[in-house]
């Protein structure tokens, strides 16, 4: 009689009470339940930093910071972030969106007190080509001297 290729983990699914439940143990330990939620924040605080960057420093260092412009208040930055949208002339938010917007902001407050901030840089920038945007350096006859540079894409 043939069996099928995974009888052995639906058998212990069956009769044990779920293979699953046997191996998870052993994998979900104290540090790695930390480092899942740890992520977690990160990844939601990431999606949330440039919006409220945006609201506090960026109307803080815009220019025209003032009675038009403002934080806090029924118009302000901050309040824009609760509308659908973020634009402080749509609807506001339903409860539940509000919560999770709460959530999201409080993540970016935790994320800046707990890390170090981090600034997003290219150290190698491809193309479709498989080429690599880079610096050409021009030499002259002897190969020693370097005559003149510009910006192109190389052959990786």
């Amino acid at each position: 009689m043939m069996m099928p290729a995974n009888f052995s983990a639906v058998n212990a699914e069956v009769v044990y009470g779920g293979a699953v439940a046997d191996y998870l143990p052993s994998a979900w330990t104290a540090e790695s339940v930390k480092r899942f939620n740890s992520n977690i924040i990160t990844l939601v605080s990431n999606s949330f930093t440039s919006e409220l960057l945006k609201a506090t420093l960026g109307v803080m260092f815009s220019g025209n910071w003032g009675e038009d412009n403002r934080i806090f208040g029924d118009n302000g930055s901050l309040t824009a972030l609760y509308h659908v949208g973020h634009d402080i002339n749509a609807d506001s938010q339903n409860f539940g969106n509000k919560i999770m917007t709460t959530l999201g902001l409080a993540s970016v407050v935790y994320s800046l007190g707990m890390k170090d901030a981090a600034v997003l840089t290219a150290k190698k920038v491809t193309n479709s080509n498989g080429q690599v945007w880079g610096t050409v350096k021009v030499y002259d006859q002897t190969g020693n001297t370097v005559i003149g540079s510009y910006d192109g894409w190389l052959d990786a």
